[in-house]
């Protein structure tokens, strides 16, 4: 066959990159949303659970 593409019989090599930008984008998103959220775990609920009127097994 003839090769018209005008590089004759070399190859083309393509170097592929990933690309970081959205990568950093949900790393700080996620960075904010534990820091927002951390404070809200040490901080309890005060629930007031029934008393049981059953015995205790054997």
């Amino acid at each position: 066959m003839v090769n018209n593409s005008g590089q004759g019989s070399s190859k083309r090599r393509y170097m592929s990159e990933i690309n970081v930008t959205p990568l950093v984008d949900v790393v700080i998103v996620l960075l904010i949303i534990f820091m927002v959220a951390a404070p809200m775990m040490t901080k309890g609920l005060d629930v007031k659970l029934p008393e049981t009127t059953a015995k205790s097994l054997p």
